[in-house]
């Protein structure tokens, strides 16, 4: 049995995992970051110096909010190299510690394991999806780790934590805006945050530039994002989402259908949550969110990379831990893993710009699924159904 294996050898998740780590501390430096993280201190050092941010008609360069910025401001004066090992140690250690921390909520209290071997094992498997996020100290790593940690302080009922780390998030990288709107629309005890955390974000940048700069730097912004929206996928070489998946199928969707499409998932997935969240249950709705936000974001999110799925994998993995954990034979178990290793190597981009999305898409129409039969959420995370009075 894999439990049991995995009780008699604890060590080979986290053995791994440290390995891992020490691997890219030791190799940290410009020649391996040069594509993210430089990229990341070259803009903080433009906002610093209150210089343009954003071409409005390139697909290249920096896209995220301003806001994104201000973590990197303290580290603009050392030595990149430095600067870099700094940063990666603090998103490896909060990613850990996430990953501990997500297990130990959403495992039931009869487990076969701990949490911490559990979470050993966790990050074993989703070391594919990690390799390129901490090679190039991508920004994707702590936003992940914000949104697992909101995810974990929702399922102890501590809301207002949650806000605060989905805001975190979202500052990091503003994709973690679909996580704070699914719960902001749909739990009325984070909706006054989650709008305060929103409006924190589009002002935060206020506090360290003149006002002037920054308006002119959101309009650039907007006009950027309008213009990734208006391409088709074959004009960003890394792309892989819904229209790439369609586009090997010879399926040509123009860039107007395309935001229509998105839009309409964005209601789609809306929905969903809202669904989910009116099914009685302590970790149903908060994992749920997180595995929405993960799908959305990677099947539909502006500009999704094949090697982007990192956002998606944790989630699959504590899902899949859940049903593991109970019976060590349940397929659906093994298919989650399965599809956090799919989601997190790469064979090679023509592959990838259509498995991966298509296996997001096998995951949303699950997700799906579950959903039409509040039963079903309950089964898969053995929640027992709420008792009502006759």
């Amino acid at each position: 049995m894999a439990a049991e294996w995995l009780a008699r050898h604890p060590w080979v998740g986290w053995t791994t995992w440290i390995v891992f780590c020490v691997s890219i501390l030791v190799q940290t430096g410009p020649r391996r970051f040069g594509s993210t993280f430089s990229v990341y201190l070259d803009y903080a050092n433009k906002f610093w110096l209150r210089q343009p941010l954003y071409d409005a008609f390139t697909l290249d360069g920096f896209n995220y909010w301003p806001s994104s910025l201000l973590i990197y401001i303290p580290v603009l004066r050392l030595d990149p190299a430095l600067a870099g090992l700094i940063m990666i140690s603090i998103a490896t250690a909060v990613f850990t510690w996430a990953s501990v921390k997500l297990l130990d909520a959403v495992l039931p209290l009869s487990r076969p394991v701990s949490a911490l071997t559990a979470a050993g094992m966790l990050l074993l498997v989703n070391i594919p999806a990690a390799w390129f996020n901490f090679k190039n100290i991508q920004a994707q790593i702590l936003m992940t780790s914000g949104m697992m940690l909101a995810a974990t302080a929702m399922m102890r009922g501590r809301w207002h934590l949650a806000s605060l780390w989905i805001f975190l998030a979202a500052v990091l990288k503003p994709l973690a805006i679909v996580m704070l709107l699914l719960c902001g629309a749909v739990q009325p005890r984070m909706r006054l945050a989650m709008i305060g955390a929103l409006i924190a974000g589009f002002l935060l940048p206020f506090a360290f530039v003149e006002w002037s700069y920054l308006v002119e730097q959101y309009r650039a912004w907007m006009l950027k994002l309008a213009f990734m929206a208006h391409v088709m996928p074959v004009d960003w070489p890394y792309q892989a989402d819904f229209q790439t998946m369609l586009d090997t199928f010879g399926i040509v969707v123009p860039p107007n259908v395309a935001t229509a499409i998105r839009l309409v998932a964005a209601f789609g997935t809306l929905a969903l949550a809202w669904l989910i969240s009116r099914i009685e249950g302590r970790t149903i709705f908060p994992l749920a969110v997180l595995l929405l936000t993960g799908c959305y974001v990677t099947l539909f999110g502006p500009r999704n990379e094949f090697l982007s799925f990192f956002v998606l994998t944790p989630g699959l993995t504590a899902l899949a831990f859940v049903l593991l954990g109970r019976d060590a034979q349940d397929i659906r178990g093994w298919l989650l893993i399965a599809a956090a290793l799919v989601l997190g190597f790469s064979v090679s981009f023509p592959i990838d710009r259509v498995a991966k999305p298509l296996v997001v898409t096998l995951i949303y129409v699950w997700l799906i699924w579950l959903t039409l039969a509040p039963a079903r959420w309950r089964d898969v995370l053995g929640e027992p159904a709420a008792n009502k009075s006759p």
